[in-house]
């Protein structure tokens, strides 16, 4: 009998074991938590930048960062993760409530010059990790100072240098739901000239799977144009799984004495884990730069209607 018990509490250990299996397959990837790495100390800004992040650059009428929110927020993102580095202090203070300016403009009933930060406020919650980079040490090293907060399998990863503009769905959720489809993680892709792949992490593709994805093979960190596996480069946007801050701790500095974010998902790619590419629906403009910067806020004023012939 009590053979005979033990063998059918076993069965049945086996078939929990079997459902918990396959109700765990099924889950479909769900990102609901974002790094923003803004630790860099902006040198192509300078001398602006000493004083004012270069994330705080105005585009129209609010500052580069807030675009970042926003197509995060767009994208389903409920928490806000900032990793800055001291003197950043302004964009935690943007994404405040409390503020003198938020007193103030309520006092003289113009609490709506605020409102598209407010909505920004109510869709998500915001946190702010400051790290002594001292030296220049990597974004890498950046998205790092997040691992402490981030709870969740899969998160997104934004370089706030790029804006993506977008008439269809938000570049973040475009990757989203090629993670989803693909079950891995999800580089945002560009073709470049082959003179440009030394500014970039340029990939290996391995196989074309159709409709813009591809599965990744191998990544190099700014290679020589004659050195690159590719001219298709990765630039600001990720879907990683959680295990991404276990290659990020035991990074070694590599390409210019630096932690490579890229040198992790190298590892990644290197022990099995499906890594997929995107080529994105959307302009990209290079905010890291004074020209990109321009380029962009030209863009952006017109096709904003309340600055009809400004640029004439």
């Amino acid at each position: 009998m009590s053979t005979k018990c033990n063998r059918l509490g076993l069965s049945m250990l086996l078939y929990m074991a079997l459902l918990c299996a396959v109700a765990c397959a099924s889950q479909p990837i769900t990102v609901k938590q974002a790094v923003i790495a803004a630790g860099g100390w902006g040198t192509r800004f300078m001398p602006f930048s000493k004083s004012v992040p270069k994330e705080m650059v105005p585009l129209v009428d609010r500052p580069a960062i807030h675009y970042t929110v926003e197509e995060c927020v767009a994208s389903g993102i409920e928490h806000v993760i900032f990793v800055m580095s001291d003197g950043k202090e302004p964009i935690e203070h943007y994404f405040s409530r409390g503020t003198r300016a938020d007193k103030a403009l309520a006092q003289m009933g113009k609490s709506a010059f605020l409102q598209s930060i407010d909505d920004l406020l109510a869709a998500a919650r915001f946190s702010f990790e400051y790290q002594d980079i001292g030296g220049i040490r990597g974004n890498g090293y950046g998205v790092w100072g997040a691992h402490k907060l981030v709870t969740n399998d899969y998160l997104a990863v934004l370089w706030p240098d790029d804006l993506l503009v977008s008439d269809e769905e938000p570049c973040l959720q475009q990757l989203i739901r090629v993670a989803q489809k693909y079950d891995g993680a999800v580089l945002a892709l560009m073709e470049v000239p082959l003179e440009e792949v030394s500014a970039y992490g340029v990939v290996r593709i391995s196989e074309d799977l159709g409709n813009g994805v591809v599965r990744i093979g191998g990544m190099v960190e700014k290679p020589k144009p004659h050195e690159a596996p590719s001219n298709i480069i990765s630039y600001g946007r990720f879907i990683m799984p959680h295990r991404i801050f276990d290659h990020l701790q035991h990074l070694t500095p590599g390409l210019g004495g630096e932690l490579q974010f890229t040198d992790a998902i190298l590892k990644l790619i290197e022990e099995g884990f499906p890594v997929f590419g995107y080529r994105v629906r959307a302009k990209r403009f290079d905010l890291g730069n004074p020209a990109g910067w321009v380029k962009a806020n030209n863009y952006l004023v017109s096709r904003d209607a309340r600055y009809a012939g400004a640029l004439n």
